[in-house]
């Protein structure tokens, strides 16, 4: 979307009352990546505040940006034009929120979930793009910051955006979709990430079915059946509108999907049926690929059309992606999970990577500490000891506090070793690694495994 000061000043409820009606490209939150044509604004968070820049951007050309009241001693001098607000945040989402309504005939997608969600939105994104005008959040920009700047720089002619909505406590997905308004709800599943924050899974099940909250009689919420939880979302959405479609491989979903042979499955979705092949190994390709295909029948398209495009969807960087490596004469394969970790997409990970050894194959796992588990740490990552005996790896290294009992546990039977931080984990790799392995590493992102796979992927 691009803006001008006036329309600024209408969406922040604020008189215009300035001759210069100044134009903006788009609307900007990093002074270091500020373009001179860009609008500004400095956003206060716990470590930094964006205040202390707007002199650096007044200084690179930059003509406009927002201002909180309490601030407004500490930028007196700048020359730059100043809008005062209460709070930028606020502002923020107050300017999201007027782009969604001024696009009036917009199919708003909104996605959240415990794992899975960036997958779904890209592919999603792909799948669409060279049909309608499509767009969806920039990288894992889906927090009560990047979701709101998201919309506000999307494209004035969009016809279908896809947000991704993230959440670490409670209130944050309510809160998102209220900004976003969308007309096509969808929750990808329920897990234990962030489980820290709250006291019982049910209630993490209950936070995500706030994706319904602002849904209407014509709105569509897509139900992930195959979850414990989907009554909660069921009665949710309920409240809300009468169409919703439950997925997943239960006969009784409204859109299901099962194997018919070796990679090749059939879809039955609101009564239509198509047969697609998987030509990757990616966990979740038949789950996102049935909600792609209720997309597509929501909003009217044949599944004909968008066939070969769905069976060549490929796992994103991080998130699945097999890559053949070729290190100190030795040959194997990396499955890069790097991006973040929670109970159940470690748990898919490690089985998926046993899923697809042959038979001169042998599996190495490389597994970090999943964060922000609270009370549940010790209890979450033990259980995960279970999935790595079942699969029986020839070598299982971790990293970090709380992934060290799964080691202490898997001894003496595994061969097993542990480290406090990734540094060393690359040297042990190395030197255990034979031909042929398969070696799945996996970690929450502050664990910093995916600068192992870094090292391991240079020539």
């Amino acid at each position: 979307m691009f803006w001008n000061l006036k329309e600024i000043y209408k969406a922040l409820d604020k008189k215009f009352k300035h001759k210069e009606n100044i134009e903006f490209q788009k609307i900007s939150i990093d002074s270091r990546k500020i373009g001179i044509n860009d609008f500004f604004i400095p956003i206060v968070g716990k470590n930094y505040d964006g205040h202390d820049f707007i002199s650096h951007v007044s200084d690179l050309g930059v003509k406009a940006c927002l201002v909180e009241n309490k601030k407004k001693l500490q930028v007196k001098n700048s020359p730059i034009h100043k809008i005062f607000v209460k709070n930028t945040q606020e502002s923020l989402e107050q300017l999201a929120a007027y782009a969604r309504k001024k696009n009036k005939t917009l199919q708003m997608i909104c996605i959240t979930g415990s794992s899975g969600k960036t997958s779904l939105k890209e592919w999603t994104g792909k799948v669409l793009k060279e049909r309608v005008n499509t767009y969806i959040n920039p990288g894992n920009y889906n927090n009560e910051i990047g979701m709101p700047l998201s919309l506000v720089n999307m494209p004035t002619k969009t016809e279908v955006c896809i947000l991704e909505l993230g959440m670490n406590r409670k209130g944050e997905i309510k809160k998102l979709t209220k900004i976003a308004s969308p007309n096509i709800s969808i929750v990808t599943n329920i897990g234990l990430a962030h489980i820290g924050n709250f006291n019982e899974p049910k209630d993490i099940a209950k936070e995500k079915a706030s994706i319904y909250e602002y849904l209407n009689k014509k709105s569509f919420a897509l139900i992930p059946n195959d979850s414990p939880y989907s009554e909660i979302l069921i009665e949710k959405a309920s409240r809300k509108t009468q169409n919703i479609i439950s997925f997943g491989k239960k006969e009784t979903s409204n859109s299901n999907f099962s194997k018919i042979k070796e990679n090749k499955f059939i879809f039955r979705v609101l009564g239509k049926k198509i047969s697609l092949e998987k030509k990757n190994y990616f966990k979740h390709w038949e789950e996102n690929a049935l909600i792609i295909l209720i997309i597509l029948k929501i909003l009217k398209f044949d599944f004909v059309d968008f066939k070969k495009r769905i069976e060549n969807l490929k796992p994103l960087d991080g998130r699945g992606k097999k890559i053949k490596i070729l290190k100190d004469k030795k040959k194997f394969f990396l499955i890069d999970e790097t991006y973040n970790s929670s109970p159940h997409s470690l748990e898919h990970a490690i089985l998926n990577a046993n899923r697809i050894l042959k038979s001169n194959q042998k599996l190495v796992l490389v597994i970090g500490d999943m964060l922000e588990l609270g009370n549940f740490s010790k209890q979450l990552h033990l259980k995960i000891l279970e999935i790595v005996k079942k699969v029986s790896p020839k070598l299982l290294i971790t990293i970090g506090s709380f992934s060290k009992i799964i080691t202490d546990n898997a001894k003496p039977n595994l061969k097993a070793y542990h480290f406090k931080t990734y540094h060393k984990v690359y040297e042990r790799l190395i030197e255990e690694i034979d031909d042929s392995d398969i070696v799945m590493i996996k970690g929450s992102n502050s664990i910093n495994l995916s600068k192992v796979c870094e090292r391991l992927k240079e020539k």
